[in-house]
């Protein structure tokens, strides 16, 4: 009968109990990443972000005439001919970062409607292929080694990208080789060092899980899933909208009764 330390024994369990932990959360992180915040840009690009588009070019429109009287005035002030040619492309380079804001903006969204008409991830499949992934993270996530092979890291890379791709074929059969009884047989001091090296690991992906659920698109998860918000989040900029092109208006205007005077 072999006696294990009481020492050993705690060790194995924490290390392994750490390793769980960590593999759950690369897991949840990797999904978030990959698929949940993908899925919810586009949703927010269909709901809101073709709003957001028209309010960013009926801004833009409105600073530019902003601007546009700026240089007329300038040039009246100056006495100089007025030559709204080179005004337009003095204009335009001043408003050549926020103009491809817009063609980005613009891209999104088509690139949203688009996705839509694809067949979506089937949730069991996706459910399937996190467990798979999860075991895999386990097996072969060089982080859980205190000395790793470079033949491992490419090895996970491949899993990565299947993840990353939505190759659950491909994982499934690495997983097949997963043992769900495997446990560590190693001195106290390794597992001392492994202990410390994933608290350390599992500190680190609790703040990328946070600084993800923190950020766009995941912080407009309650916008998107309650329809209420929703709806006042677009009669709002729809107001606004409404609002920048009616003193847009009054500035075109304006500009137009300049010209007319020169």
């Amino acid at each position: 009968m072999v006696i294990v330390h009481p020492e050993y024994a705690m060790l194995i369990l924490e290390v392994n109990d750490l390793r769980e932990q960590i593999a759950n959360l690369m897991v949840e992180r990797d999904q978030l990443v990959c698929y949940i915040c993908k899925d919810m840009e586009i949703d927010y690009m269909l709901k809101i972000g073709a709003l957001e588009y028209k309010f960013m070019v009926a801004g833009n429109g409105y600073r530019k005439n902003v601007r546009r009287l700026e240089l007329i005035d300038e040039k009246i002030k100056k006495k100089l001919p007025v030559n709204m040619a080179s005004i337009n492309r003095k204009i335009n380079t001043e408003f050549k970062s926020k103009a491809k804001l817009e063609e980005s903006m613009s891209r999104q969204i088509d690139l949203a409607i688009e996705i839509t008409s694809l067949e979506p991830f089937d949730c069991e499949a996706m459910e399937e292929m996190n467990w798979d992934y999860f075991k895999l993270q386990k097996l072969y996530n060089p982080i859980f080694d205190l000395e790793t092979s470079e033949e491992k890291e490419k090895l996970y890379s491949k899993i990565e990208k299947y993840y990353e791709k939505g190759n659950s074929k491909k994982l499934h059969k690495l997983a097949e080789d997963y043992d769900d009884d495997e446990i560590f047989q190693d001195e106290i001091a390794n597992l001392k060092l492994l202990r410390e090296k994933y608290k350390r690991i599992l500190k680190k992906i609790q703040k990328q899980v946070t600084k993800v659920k923190n950020s766009f698109p995941y912080n407009q998860k309650l916008i998107l899933e309650d329809e209420n918000l929703c709806r006042r989040k677009k009669d709002s900029l729809n107001r606004e909208i409404i609002e920048i092109h009616t003193e847009n208006k009054k500035l075109e205007k304006k500009i137009q009764n300049k010209l007319k005077k020169l």
